[in-house]
This record gives structure tokens, C-alpha cells and sequence, in this order.
């Protein structure tokens, strides 16, 4: 019997493509739903934890890990934005619930590493099933693609994948992990969420289609995203049988603007991009960004979001630039952008 083929994330941002290559695992979260030894609870008494759309997709994901997911498959992690190489490994070992979980989760499997293959090695269809928005899944609508890819896959580079050394430090040192910004959300009854971080520097609000950014956001400058879902099915014959087989992908998109007035933009947005669904606005929390920060800072999240390969940009080109000169740094406050961007 073939062994099944998985896609499996990790973590928001491949945050945990390290801990995976060096610790020879794979493992997933899923709290909200399960924290506990999944072999004790068994797959339907699994599912029946779910209690929303949300709890039902997750209690999935975990089934699959925990219960359908066998020794010998084949599992590929997507290392995008760390790196942009696709990790593929062998299921070595069973279902295992680790007490004492890293941050990565409970839930892991032990995994012998094969080697990588590079995204340029993609087509433009696998790409986007690979950025399907699921933590597991299997990609069957790409599989005979990516199983050729698997024959030919280059050597896993030793030791962790480590970022580019910081002048001026030792190159044989890792770089240390910047601790996770905490964010809090605050909800009300419109649907308006205030978005609270860790940096003090950055104000950022998400509104509903239909809402009106709140107090604070008439007549100042800043950056927003505009965010919707695209559908796109994909369709794919296989087995000797020629089985049709049909896959709905779902993914975010995203559209990356500018302006001086919040109110004044997404009014315009609601008459000429009727289809998007909610808008995360961010500005300056001290004194008000000028004109070339917010043209830097609007280019800088186009391409943080560019680079995941997780979310489809609407605009080819964002109105910013990164030749701008902003009059402070502002990487302290991009980065807060890429622990936020999940919220989009």
C-alpha cells in the first residue's frame, strides 16, 4: 500500500520548522480543543468535543494526527517565511502526547527528515494548495506533482535552520528568539475588535465591512488591510481507476493600503472592492506617522504578507515604497505586524 501523503504547518509563520528539522518531530497546539492524551479519548469522543465550525475543524486536524495519520507516510512542512524551501520527512513513530509540551504542543509524532525541495519547483497551483490555511491536511489535488518532487529532493541541511548572523556578532552563535508578542482582543457588540500588543508604539483595530472605524481614526495617517476569502477548486484524476477527485481551497487575500483618513478610504473601498469582509486598521499609538512612514510601512507588511505564500495579494504593487525615509525606525514596529498578522 502507497503511504498517504500530509501537509503539516509549523506553527503561524513556520515559527517551529527549527524545532521540528533539529528535534526530529512534528507536533500540533489545538488546546482550544484538546490539551489532553488524545489516545485516551479516542477519535469520536474526539469529534464530539467540537461545539462550533471552528471547534469541528480543529477536533479534524487532530483526528487526522492523532488517528489517521500511520507510520511510513510522508509528511511535508512548509517553511515559508523562514525559509523557502519544503521540508519532507517519514512518519517514524506513533501517535505520542508529551506531558511537559514545548510551545509547539501536546501533540507530536516522531519524524525521520529526507531532505527539502525548493518552492521555485512548484507550479503556480501547487503553491496555492500547499498555502491552503488547514495545520494538516492532505494535498491530494497535487499529489502525482509533489510525490515526483519527493524522488528528487535535496539533503537536509545539518543543525537548525538558523536566520543570517547580525553584524558584528559571532556567526557561530544562534540568533536568539524574540519572545512572541501577547496580543489581547477586545470585542463589542458591532463586531469592532481593538487589538492590543505589546508595543506601545502601534494602535490597530479591526471593523467589519459594514462598521465605521471608532473615535481616533478620522483624519489621521496610517495603514489598513482589507481582507476576504477566495474559493478555488481544484480537480485531479488518480489510481488506476481514474478516480475524480475535487478539492475546495480556501484562502485569505489581502489588499494593502495607505491614507490620511481611515473613514474617508473605506468608504471609498466599500463602492470599488464590494467583495472584502473586514479591515485591520494600524496607526501611530505616539506621536502620528508622516507621510514616508506610512509609505514604508505600508510596502514592509505587503511584503511580509508576499512572503508567507499563505495569502493572495489583490494589488501587484502597494503605493509605498521602500525607499522612503521614515523619521524613526520602524522594524520595532513591523515586527509586532508579523505576531499580528494572524489576526487578519
Amino acid at each position: 500500500m502507497t503511504e498517504q501523503l500530509w501537509v503539516i504547518r509549523a506553527g503561524s509563520g513556520a515559527s517551529f520548522a527549527e524545532d521540528f528539522l533539529s528535534d526530529g518531530i512534528v507536533g500540533v497546539d489545538f488546546s482550544e480543543i484538546a490539551d489532553d492524551d488524545l489516545a485516551l479519548v479516542g477519535e469520536e469522543a474526539l469529534k464530539a468535543r467540537g461545539t462550533s465550525q471552528r471547534e469541528h475543524v480543529f477536533a479534524g486536524q487532530l483526528s487526522a494526527f492523532a488517528f489517521r495519520i500511520e507510520v511510513g507516510d510522508l509528511v511535508i512542512v512548509p517553511g515559508l517565511p523562514k525559509i523557502r524551501d519544503y521540508l519532507v520527512g517519514r512518519v517514524k513513530g506513533p501517535y505520542l502526547y508529551v506531558v511537559d509540551a514545548p510551545t509547539l504542543g501536546h501533540h507530536q509524532r516522531s519524524v525521520e527528515w529526507l531532505g527539502t525541495f525548493d518552492r521555485e519547483d512548484l507550479s503556480s497551483s501547487a503553491i496555492n494548495t500547499l498555502g491552503a490555511i488547514q495545520t494538516i491536511f492532505r494535498p491530494t489535488a497535487m499529489e502525482a506533482e509533489l510525490r515526483s518532487l519527493i524522488t528528487k529532493l535535496k539533503p537536509v541541511k545539518p543543525g537548525p535552520v538558523l536566520p543570517p548572523p547580525v553584524p558584528g556578532r559571532d556567526k557561530r552563535e544562534p540568533r536568539p528568539k524574540r519572545p512572541r508578542t501577547q496580543l489581547d482582543v477586545e470585542l463589542n457588540e458591532q463586531g469592532r475588535a481593538r487589538i492590543v500588543c505589546g508595543h506601545p508604539a502601534l494602535v490597530m483595530e479591526q471593523v467589519p465591512r459594514h462598521v465605521d472605524p471608532g473615535e481616533g481614526w478620522s483624519g489621521v495617517p496610517g495603514i489598513y488591510v482589507l481582507t476576504g476569502t477566495d474559493l478555488e477548486q481544484a480537480s485531479v484524476r488518480t489510481g488506476p481507476e481514474r478516480t475524480l477527485t475535487t478539492t475546495l481551497i480556501v484562502r485569505p487575500w489581502a489588499y494593502v493600503g495607505l491614507g490620511e483618513d481611515f473613514l474617508g478610504r473605506l468608504s471609498s473601498h466599500r463602492q470599488s472592492k464590494p467583495e472584502w469582509r473586514r479591515s485591520l486598521l494600524v496607526r501611530s499609538g505616539a506621536s502620528p506617522f508622516s507621510g514616508d512612514d506610512i509609505k514604508y510601512f505600508e510596502h514592509k507588511v505587503h511584503a511580509i504578507l508576499q512572503e508567507t505564500g499563505e495569502v493572495l495579494l489583490t494589488q501587484t504593487t502597494p503605493r509605498g515604497s521602500l525607499s522612503a525615509r521614515p523619521r524613526s525606525p520602524l522594524p520595532g514596529r513591523y515586527c509586532a505586524w508579523a505576531d499580528a498578522k494572524a489576526v487578519v
